[in-house]
């Protein structure tokens, strides 16, 4: 029989993953375009985009499709990442309707970490979380090579 306390470790394997070096965007690491979309310079691609996001902050939301693709610089990470969290729900035999929302959040600590968080409310009100701090250097296509899986 699922409990809720199992929850906790959704959120540990998501985040995971999540920061993982496997979890790539067009055969780049992720969170290095993360970290280049909210640390921005003067001649970066991003720079429209971090105006309106001035708070530092990238949230990808785990439960609703219609709000979050729209508004969002990364769809193919909230698309993927709320697929494996009711992948995840599913294996556990944990009914959907006990989960009350759940995000993964990147903040921007400085211009080489970001703060990545996953966080599930139940719908008893508990909150699960799991963080981890992540040293990560901004993307740069001159620097780096692209994966042959893109």
């Amino acid at each position: 029989m699922a409990r809720r306390l199992e929850i906790q470790g959704i959120c540990h394997d998501l985040l995971g993953s999540f920061v993982s070096r496997d979890h790539d965007l067009n055969g780049y690491w992720a969170l290095g375009m993360f970290q280049r979309f909210l640390c921005p310079n003067q001649l970066d691609m991003f720079k429209s985009f971090f105006r309106a996001n001035q708070n530092k902050e990238l949230i990808f939301d785990l439960m609703d499709v219609s709000r979050d693709d729209r508004k969002s610089i990364f769809p193919q990470t909230s698309a993927y990442y709320r697929s494996a969290f009711r992948r995840h729900l599913q294996i556990r035999n944990i009914p959907f309707n006990w989960i009350d929302g759940g995000e993964i959040s990147v903040k921007g600590a400085t211009p080489t970490e970001l703060v990545c968080i996953v966080t599930v409310t139940t719908d008893l009100g508990r909150v699960f979380a799991s963080q981890r701090n992540v040293t990560a250097r901004r993307h740069d296509p001159k620097l780096e090579f692209q994966s042959a899986r893109a």
